[in-house]
């Protein structure tokens, strides 16, 4: 099965799971199908603000990947929710064959607007093996994020610090509400640390809203330093949201 094909057939397998969320801006508690104008996240960076109480999102995505003249098959998830008020949990892999650790991140906002749609966050990860191959060590990193954003626009940006490797991960995004249904993104994403070269990514893509709590996007991703970790990569993205009563 071709890494798209999972992606989509995971988007299959949940929409009938807990009660469907309009796609939101960040941090923003669900008020139900009049929220369908609302935005949804980016590709694969960080939401700044956490998830409303209850919320969950998943972002899966089938992976083409252009590395040394060969095009290689992969898939990334975003699993996030609210786990209270103020804290979120977010479960990310953004190239699962290929990277043997899966992250963990917990994040705190400490500063949110009245309407919940932007703020500040500190955030501590967790980096655990989930293969063989990434070894018996759960990594720790610290961090934050943080989001600006409004019924038409959002802006999202994260740091992560790795500080046994001193080693920095970051990305931003901007997501635009073009039409009702329609949302162009960008994002810039990149890394580096002490006698590491940085690499640095730009990514354009398009979501579209399918249906309430069901959006799919399109985007494509390429390396704007010398030093990279591939040539280009396409994006094929479902992402559900919905709502479990408590």
């Amino acid at each position: 099965m071709t890494p798209t094909l999972l992606a989509l057939g995971s988007a299959a397998l949940l929409l009938g799971a807990g009660h469907p969320a309009a796609a939101q801006g960040p941090g923003m508690p669900v008020a139900g199908a009049e929220e369908e104008s609302e935005l949804p996240h980016p590709f694969f960076t960080h939401m700044g603000i956490p998830e409303g109480r209850g919320v969950w999102n998943l972002r899966t995505a089938g992976l083409a990947t252009r590395e040394e003249g060969r095009t290689n098959g992969d898939f990334a998830f975003h699993l996030e929710t609210g786990l209270s008020e103020r804290i979120g949990l977010h479960v990310r892999n953004d190239r699962y064959l290929d990277v043997p650790q899966t992250e963990m991140m917990f994040q705190f906002a400490a500063i949110m607007s009245e309407n919940g749609m932007s703020g500040f966050a500190p955030i501590i990860e967790f980096e655990i093996p989930t293969r063989a191959e990434g070894g018996d060590r759960v990594g720790t990193l610290v961090g934050f994020t943080t989001a600006l954003a409004n019924e038409r626009a959002a802006f999202n940006q994260v740091v992560h610090y790795d500080p046994r490797e001193d080693m920095v991960d970051a990305s931003v995004a901007f997501v635009v509400g073009l039409r009702e249904r329609v949302f162009p993104v960008v994002e810039v994403l990149g890394e580096g640390g002490t006698g590491v070269r940085p690499v640095v990514n730009v990514l354009a893509g398009l979501k579209v809203r399918v249906r309430e709590g069901i959006v799919f996007g399109l985007a494509y991703q390429l390396p704007v330093t010398s030093n990279k970790e591939f040539s280009s990569q396409l994006v094929g993205m479902p992402e559900l949201e919905w709502r479990v009563r408590r």
